[in-house]
């Protein structure tokens, strides 16, 4: 592999045990995907590959915390610097970003997991209505990414939910999406093996190669989101 690229995975595992059959599935597919940098949502510690840097989105999303949860796990074989998280509305927990060290130098990683369509209206605190969260997590995504240094290549990756080009949710809530995402090119959208995907990687780095896995194997259900890894080339510096 070329010492400028770099491979991103990312998968939501549905909270699988980080032991038992499921949990050592889910960990090896995590594993053999060889990825330099994986986001895990809706996961465990337990899953990730040995070895690494590891940093989460804190464990309050505003639901009763389990020590071991995590909405969003960043893993990188390279050191992590510069990491933020936010902690208000609807990405608190679920947003964090970070600087790995790759060898073709730095890359920011965006992991997320924006809120699904009922967060926090009939369970959590109980205070919200359809896609409110998700619609306030995507405008805290919007204040953040207009900080960042254009400079340094940016990928976002994780559980989006929402499925892209558009399905069933709102025609507002497709636009807002799309307008956030603008700035990187969505390299998981329209047609894909085990698609749609609600689970995405976008960049500003080019997308040279994708691969997605199902939520099962033969004998058991992983998860109920499909997962992705792309190889990614960011582009060559300026003079």
């Amino acid at each position: 592999m070329d010492n400028t690229e770099i491979t991103v995975a990312t998968w939501n595992t549905e909270w699988a045990p980080a032991d038992g059959p499921r949990g050592s599935m889910v960990r090896q597919r995590l594993s053999t995907t060889a990825a330099d940098v994986i986001v895990v949502t809706e996961g465990r510690r337990g899953l990730l590959p040995d070895g690494g840097h590891v940093v989460d989105a804190g464990d309050d999303w505003g639901y009763p915390r389990k020590p071991d949860r995590r909405k969003v796990l960043l893993w990188s074989r390279w050191p992590l610097t510069d990491v933020d998280r936010l902690t208000t509305g609807g990405a608190a927990g679920r947003v964090v970003t970070a600087l790995t060290a790759a060898p073709g130098g730095p890359i920011r990683i965006v992991a997320v997991c924006i809120p699904w369509t009922h967060a926090h209206v009939s369970t959590g605190r109980k205070d919200a209505t359809a896609w409110s969260e998700h619609l306030d997590c995507l405008d805290q995504l919007d204040t953040l990414a207009a900080r960042f240094d254009p400079a340094i290549p940016t990928v976002v990756a994780g559980d989006f939910n929402q499925r892209i080009p558009r399905a069933r949710q709102p025609v507002r809530v497709a636009a807002r999406l799309a307008e956030v995402i603008d700035r990187w090119t969505i390299h998981t959208a329209g047609d894909v093996d085990h698609g749609p995907l609600i689970d995405h990687v976008a960049s500003d780095p080019t997308c040279t190669e994708l691969r997605t896995w199902p939520g099962h194997s033969t004998e058991l259900r992983l998860s109920d989101h499909s997962g992705v890894m792309c190889r990614l080339m960011p582009a060559e510096p300026t003079s």
